[in-house]
């Protein structure tokens, strides 16, 4: 195939996901945004160009809001529980009184707000603009500044990897041995940990919030204060052996 053709072919596909996204964008705002504002849950938003919106008590419970625009939106009050918002535009939007516990999203990205007054912050506190948050997360020394986010980890021999505190948002850990791994306080949202072994894991106070457990096995594992779901704990292969993250250990 020729350069030329190459290039003709690549116009065209361009030419083809313009007119894609756009569709897409109609089509959810005729058909959807506009009469069900109020139940987005695990909606997919990713990409959609919602400036101005008026979200405000939206429920936007891990909803898929990657590269969304929500520049000067309206979201005071909204549940974004466990969403992810990684590149999303947030500058001016008002997220006054919002949940954002275990949501994918930077500082660098929240102070792009207008207003943070009464926000619940992904760590689980409330920001009253008195401590600073940001400068918080962005020296902490215990993080070791691991971030594995989206990368495809698959076939990779993780045993007794130190992952403490790490950064692991949308990676792809399918069938990875994670026996032994340290992965204390990880962000793990959306990760596909699918057949994944995690034998002795320490997953204390990680955030598995939209994790793909289904066929895990988690025999052995340390997840008091988790963040977890039943359904995600229902679906994996083993949990002998266990501690929940309550603190009692499944037998």
């Amino acid at each position: 195939m020729s350069l030329n053709m190459r290039r003709s072919l690549y116009l065209l596909f361009l030419r083809f996901m313009k007119v894609y996204m756009d569709f897409r964008q109609q089509l959810f705002m005729s058909l959807y945004f506009n009469r069900r504002k109020s139940y987005l849950a695990q909606a997919d938003l990713s990409f959609l160009d919602l400036r101005g919106a008026n979200l405000s008590g939206a429920n936007l419970r891990e909803a898929n809001l990657i590269r969304a625009d929500l520049s000067n939106v309206n979201l005071t009050n909204a549940n974004l529980l466990a969403a992810d918002l990684s590149g999303a535009r947030l500058s001016g939007a008002d997220l006054s009184g919002a949940q954002l516990t275990g949501a994918a999203v930077t500082p660098f990205q929240l102070r792009q707000a207008k207003s943070l007054r009464g926000l619940i912050l992904p760590n689980g506190q409330e920001y009253d603009g008195e401590f600073d948050y940001f400068e918080e997360i962005e020296n902490d020394t215990n993080s070791n500044g691991v971030n594995l986010s989206w990368r495809d980890l698959r076939g990779r021999d993780l045993q007794a990897a130190d992952l403490a505190h790490a950064t692991l948002q949308g990676a792809i850990m399918h069938g990875v041995d994670l026996s032994d791994a340290d992965l204390r306080g990880a962000n793990l949202v959306g990760a596909d940990l699918q057949d994944a072994i995690l034998l002795r894991a320490d997953l204390r106070g990680a955030n598995l919030l939209t994790v793909n457990l289904a066929n895990a096995d988690l025999s052995g594992a340390d997840l008091t204060g988790a963040l977890v779901s039943e359904q995600q704990l229902a679906a994996t292969a083993s949990l002998f052996d266990t501690v929940l993250p309550g603190g009692k250990v499944n037998l």
